[in-house]
């Protein structure tokens, strides 16, 4: 099964002062070594990751780099492509949903093959699914 990661998991498991974290990393350190699981995340993900853990969470520029990195070989970091945009275009002008960002990342995620989406956006959870990918949180 494919599973793709919101950033807000991706942060949770890279900045244990979240007040998801406990829940997310929980969730992820039983499902790791399930051999039958895939996880994915946007690679579009890691400068805001970078972004928020050096400027406003104020930790080492060395340290969110090595942590990243650590992540990217867990989590399988998934590119987007131009088909991203133009699925979530339609999806956008046709108001299945109102979040661009967000469209382009479940393109993302459909593309990859995910069954699955884990996601703490409210917005999100309340679709329940898209294109036939379940949207969940931990």
């Amino acid at each position: 099964m494919n599973i793709f990661l919101d950033a807000n998991i991706c942060l949770d498991l890279l900045d244990t002062k979240r007040p998801t974290s406990k829940a997310s990393v929980s969730w992820y350190m039983k499902k790791k070594d399930d051999v039958t699981l895939n996880f994915f995340f946007s690679s579009d993900f890691i400068t805001t990751f970078y972004y928020i853990l050096t400027q406003r969470r104020k930790y080492d520029d060395s340290k969110v780099i090595a942590s990243i990195d650590a992540l990217s070989l867990e989590v399988n970091p998934f590119y987007l492509a131009h088909s991203d945009f133009v699925n979530a275009k339609s999806d956008f002008f046709s108001a299945s949903f109102n979040d661009f960002e967000d469209l382009m990342v479940l393109n993302s995620a459909v593309r990859a093959g995910c069954e699955v989406f884990m996601t703490n956006d409210k917005a999100l959870l309340e679709l329940g699914s898209f294109k036939g990918m379940e949207l969940v949180t931990v």
